[in-house]
């Protein structure tokens, strides 16, 4: 998958740790503590959606952690998608 041609997902998207300044994007109801890769695979996984997963990759807001990323398909608008990732991520956490 093309990273021009996929929306990217980081995990300091959805860290309920974050300010909106620090790289948070969903509000803190969608938001979990310690987001990885790995759960948020899991999340576009269950929500039908390719994508692939780049562990060596840094947030530019926060480039001393490698947290890695996820490249997702564009099947629907990036406001869409981190919205519906951030329920699935909080819906994992309380099962």
């Amino acid at each position: 998958m093309d990273e021009e041609k996929a929306w990217v997902l980081w995990p300091e998207y959805f860290d309920i740790n974050l300010t909106r300044g620090e790289g948070r994007k969903v509000k803190k109801s969608l938001a979990i503590a310690q987001p990885t890769t790995e759960l948020i695979s899991k999340a576009c996984q269950s929500l039908g959606l390719e994508h692939k997963v780049e562990e060596d990759k840094a947030y530019p807001g926060q480039w001393h952690h490698r947290k890695g990323r996820v490249l997702v398909d564009k099947k629907m608008s990036k406001s869409q998608l981190v919205l519906k990732v951030g329920e699935r991520l909080v819906r994992s956490q309380r099962s």
